[in-house]
């Protein structure tokens, strides 16, 4: 359950800090020093975040995401704890790092790792003929010989959910939504590749014979009303966003 944390000054004004719940429980320490500060590099460091979590901007001086994420009350009761991303990991040093990317024959490319993974163990190389999404949360049908992965990805972090209140923090089928739309917006060719990808997620594998499972993440948001053309469904702000791409593509192209 949400609750309010703490009061922030900005800009002269107070404003409440949202907490969405607590972590676990501080472990027994053991004596030992595990981590050096974020800051410097150097000596002991008391982290307040688990393993699993990253503290907001750790290696900041201000901390321009503080009320920016969704963030759980760290264990000095503040709200700065942030759930490790997709395709990082994080050991409990307040920190996070990407995984490293494979190179392994034919499986070649960035890594995966689920959202709070822990340790450079949790990433894993795509199969062969796939290829990390956009996030790095999961494999995917290759894509990037068609999408400009950057210009994309910006667009998918500018989408907003259909609940106000929630900003950015979208359903796994919100975000399937958003993917279509901005890979259409990037080309019929991205469009065609990420609509695999979609119809995979959406459509649940039935009558497997010979003891044979269905793919990891085959059907995984079945349900949801998603397009897997293209169109816009339900996805708020997609007005706003066809500008925001359109900047994007400036850019990328100056």
């Amino acid at each position: 359950m949400r609750t309010i944390a703490n009061l922030a000054f900005l800009s002269g004004w107070l404003v409440p800090q949202v907490a969405w719940g607590s972590i676990e429980p501080r472990p027994t320490s053991d004596g030992k020093c595990k981590c050096q500060d974020p800051l410097t590099g150097s000596g002991c460091y008391e982290p307040v975040c688990p393993a699993g979590y990253y503290k907001c901007c750790a290696t900041c001086t201000e901390a321009p995401c503080y009320g920016q994420a969704k963030m759980y009350l760290s264990w000095r009761g503040l709200p700065e704890c942030i759930e490790c991303n997709p395709g990082d990991f994080c050991t409990g040093c307040d920190t996070f790092t990407r995984c490293p990317d494979s190179n392994q024959p034919s499986r070649a490319g960035p890594r995966i790792a689920p959202a709070k993974s822990m340790s450079v163990g949790d990433c894993e190389s795509c199969p062969v003929g796939l290829e990390a999404s956009f996030d790095r949360g999961a494999c995917m049908m290759k894509y990037t010989d068609v999408c400009n992965v950057d210009v994309v990805s910006r667009c998918i972090r500018s989408c907003k959910a259909e609940d106000a209140s929630k900003g950015k923090d979208l359903t796994p089928c919100e975000r399937m939504k958003c993917t279509m739309y901005c890979a259409k917006q990037w080309s019929p060719q991205c469009l065609n590749a990420v609509s695999q990808y979609c119809l995979f997620s959406t459509t649940l594998a039935s009558s497997m014979q010979g003891g044979i499972e269905a793919e990891q993440g085959q059907g995984a948001i079945v349900g949801c009303d998603v397009d897997c053309s293209g169109s816009p469904s339900h996805i708020a702000s997609m007005g706003v966003l066809a500008v925001v791409l359109a900047a994007l593509l400036s850019g990328s192209l100056s």
